[in-house]
């Protein structure tokens, strides 16, 4: 299907809009974090699907403080994951047709999802058998027996269950009883699901299964311990998150309020590795720190044309919309050298290179000095953060960069950075404008590897 291009930006603008604008900032940002772990994609097929991509991203902010199983629920029956990950249209065994039933939602939802490959510790770490060997989570039969489980499910408004001409992307698939395989199903640490069971049970006992598996725990809050805080978050960081993950003050399992409030609250996100502190922290992904730019600087207005088209080519990233099911960046990926030599991961380094250091440079050149309130050129379609506030600030040096420092880097700004801002607005005294001086400024610590770094 072709990309209707004025759709995909109308998608776009609703989703910065949204990350720019409004209040609930921590709930965006965990929603962000939950779609790089439970993904979907427009990448493969579904560009022209802008309100189901959209109603799938709701379920993020709308359960971003909710549970995970009700998560977990909602995005297996959503029509865009169905679409995705082929649960859509998954038929029971055939063997005079030749059928066997689609892996792909079983396969991911184990091992991306929840679970992980391999048997976890409390803490995260990997357990392993006698002769030194990963312990795996599960094994081909296991994958079988789910995708059997995830089996005659549909669009809400299908009117034939293989060739169907309604396709409803917004409301949650419905069940086929006469394509969905009632024969026993064996599912994680060997709990089995009797015959004879409707594809609603069976889907709501596999996700049970699922979610109180021991790994889920450790395995998610390590993941968004490292898409909020830090890429290697210690062991303790992640055991002492992970039992709030698996039971809250009121006992209950899967909070995730609980558990964001135990990652930000934690020592570790307040004080880094004391025996290591260069090991603490992370590189910001391009897409936050473009969004933190139009933040601090809120424009006047963001017009409902403004054209997004640029942001997967220069950020390599643009939302529900990396390459694979695996995200941007994988979790585990470690930069090759030092990082690499020291056993450390380094997620975000996965889309960080060359060529992609020099656009996103280019691209808070572009979002700063060419694109400020300030500009009598600037186009009413264009974003223009507003930078009224600072210029007004440009006579007390001092002042000024005590406040971008605090909005722009939560006020680690360094001597070294201070100093060459400082040196630069000098150099610009007697040879330009106040509003020239601000605005380099701004560009310089937003461009700087203080700002690309976050800890």
């Amino acid at each position: 299907r072709q990309l209707d291009t004025e759709r995909w930006n109308e998608y776009l603008n609703a989703w910065w809009r949204q990350i720019i604008q409004s209040d609930d900032q921590l709930r965006q940002r965990v929603a962000f974090a939950l779609s790089e772990i439970i993904v979907v994609s427009a990448h493969d097929g579904l560009s022209s699907e802008q309100f189901g991509l959209s109603g799938y991203y709701d379920i993020l902010i709308r359960n971003a403080f909710g549970n995970y199983r009700d998560i977990l629920g909602e995005i297996a029956l959503n029509p865009v994951m169905g679409e995705y990950l082929s649960m859509k249209g998954n038929r029971k065994p055939e063997a005079l047709e030749n059928i066997q039933p689609d892996e792909n939602f079983a396969r991911e939802i184990l091992q991306l999802f929840t679970i992980g490959l391999d048997m976890l510790n409390e803490d995260g770490t990997t357990r392993f058998d006698g002769g030194g060997v990963p312990l795996p989570t599960y094994n081909q039969d296991t994958v079988e027996n789910f995708a059997r489980v995830f089996t005659g499910w549909h669009y809400a408004n299908a009117e034939d269950f293989r060739w169907p001409k309604n396709k409803d992307y917004l409301s949650p698939m419905t069940a086929w009883q006469d394509y969905h395989d009632t024969d026993t199903k064996t599912l994680l640490l060997g709990e089995k699901l009797p015959a004879g069971q409707t594809a609603e049970q069976d889907l709501k006992d596999a996700l049970d299964n699922v979610f109180n598996h021991p790994n889920v725990g450790p395995f998610i809050s390590k993941q968004l311990i490292q898409r909020l805080i830090t890429s290697n978050p210690s062991p303790e960081y992640v055991r002492d998150v992970a039992a709030v993950f698996n039971k809250n003050v009121n006992g209950e399992r899967g909070s995730l309020g609980s558990v964001i409030k135990a990652i930000l609250m934690h020592r570790e996100a307040r004080s880094g590795h004391l025996d290591s502190p260069d090991s603490f922290g992370k590189i910001r992904e391009p897409l936050l720190r473009v969004s933190q730019l139009w933040r601090a600087f809120e424009p006047e207005t963001i017009h409902r044309d403004f054209n997004y088209a640029w942001v997967k080519k220069e950020l390599s990233q643009s939302p529900l919309n990396s390459a694979s099911v695996f995200n941007f960046f994988r979790p585990d990926f470690s930069q090759p050298g030092e990082i690499s030599n020291r056993g450390l991961n380094s997620p975000e380094f996965q889309i960080l290179d060359e060529s992609s250091i020099i656009t996103i440079t280019s691209r808070l050149l572009a979002n700063t000095i060419w694109a400020n309130n300030q500009r009598d050129d600037i186009d009413e379609k264009q974003l223009a953060i507003d930078i009224s506030d600072e210029v007004a600030m440009e006579a007390d040096t001092d002042a000024l960069l005590d406040h971008l420092n605090l909005l722009l880097l939560g006020g680690r700004m360094t001597d070294e950075l201070r100093a060459e801002v400082i040196a630069l607005m000098s150099e610009r005294q007697h040879q330009d404008g106040e509003v020239l001086r601000v605005v380099e400024a701004i560009y310089l610590i937003a461009s700087s590897p203080e700002a690309a770094v976050q800890q």
